[in-house]
């Protein structure tokens, strides 16, 4: 409690009666943060955004400093609807069809069906971890992402794909009607060289801002995609002109096909690789990936189930 005055003087004199008070304690501002060619912090501002993003190590740390228009979050929702339903409706197509091909094709659409199954799951998931993952800001109309962590797990994604990349080369292999020996050694070989391209991919998948590493994976993927993509042209091709003239432009056409798609995959993965940042790098890679996804596995089933049925009308007689 402060002091009452205790006489007539100490109230003419004022606040003189008043205890000292002791000046404010200097507080220490801490070391200045240095910058050019001797390092240090720098402070970060608005405008460098995305130059912090691009610093950021880790998946998570990039995905907690995005927000989202809403035209890029309903965007990639799109997307990837699509993603699940084109898919997911060639696998209905496919089993149903089943009945109406010869037994001895069946095995080409049964796994084109697997395929188009897994790849309409996977887009399923990803749309559901997408709409749980964000809250929209009444204020500005964006969406952030909820601090529980990144909205997508990009392991679903690349065991989607390590699965259905080598099943994909099979089904190719597999309807091509060339010698035993021969289909076992390019399913091994495809198959294998498959699984490698993918798996040497994810680790780069996960270093979102550390570009030195992602060109590393990058660079190690891009051994087996060209070992395939050779064989697809090369190998393949003279197995090609061995089917007969009723489906040799049909395989022609899926070998094509499969070489197009897969450009698709490169050239988005390397995207990140070359400026392309946050929220925007985001929309690019979903909408992209699936996309690709789509041509390369549900396109790719009718074009298979086309040369099924062929030679079905081939072996019953009713060309």
């Amino acid at each position: 409690n402060l002091p009452m005055p205790s006489s007539a003087a100490d109230v003419e004199r004022g606040n003189s009666w008043l205890p000292p008070v002791a000046p404010p304690a200097a507080v220490d501002p801490g070391p200045k943060p240095t910058g050019g060619k001797r390092g240090g912090p720098r402070p970060t501002t608005t405008a460098s955004n995305e130059s912090r993003l691009s610093r950021l190590a880790t998946k998570e740390q990039v995905w907690m400093h995005m927000c989202f228009t809403p035209e890029q979050f309903q965007g990639v929702s799109a997307a990837l609807s699509v993603g699940f339903a084109a898919p997911g409706a060639v696998t209905i197509f496919l089993f149903l069809q089943l009945a109406n091909l010869d037994s001895s094709v069946q095995s080409g659409p049964v796994v084109s069906g697997i395929v188009t199954l897994i790849s309409s799951y996977s887009a399923f998931e990803i749309r559901y971890q997408w709409d749980r993952a964000f809250l929209r800001n009444k204020q500005d109309g964006q969406y952030y992402v909820k601090e529980s962590g990144p909205p997508l797990a990009d392991a679903l994604r690349y065991t989607d794909w390590v699965i259905t990349v080598p099943l994909l080369l099979l089904e190719l292999v597999f309807m091509m009607e060339v010698p035993n020996s021969e289909k076992q050694s390019l399913i091994a070989r495809l198959g294998g060289a498959a699984v490698i391209m993918v798996a040497a991919g994810f680790p780069g998948e996960l270093a979102e801002g550390d570009r030195k590493t992602r060109w590393k994976w990058f660079g190690i993927s891009c051994v087996p995609y060209m070992y395939l993509v050779f064989t697809l042209l090369l190998e393949l091709g003279d197995a090609t002109e061995r089917q007969p003239s009723s489906t040799r432009g049909m395989f022609t056409a899926a070998r094509y096909l499969t070489i197009l798609s897969w450009m698709m995959y490169p050239a988005i993965y390397v995207a990140k690789c070359v400026g392309l940042q946050g929220s925007k790098a985001v929309v690019f890679e979903q909408i992209g990936y699936t996309a690709a996804d789509i041509i390369s596995k549900a396109v790719f089933g009718i074009v298979m189930f086309n040369i099924a049925m062929t030679r079905t009308n081939s072996i019953r007689g009713t060309d």
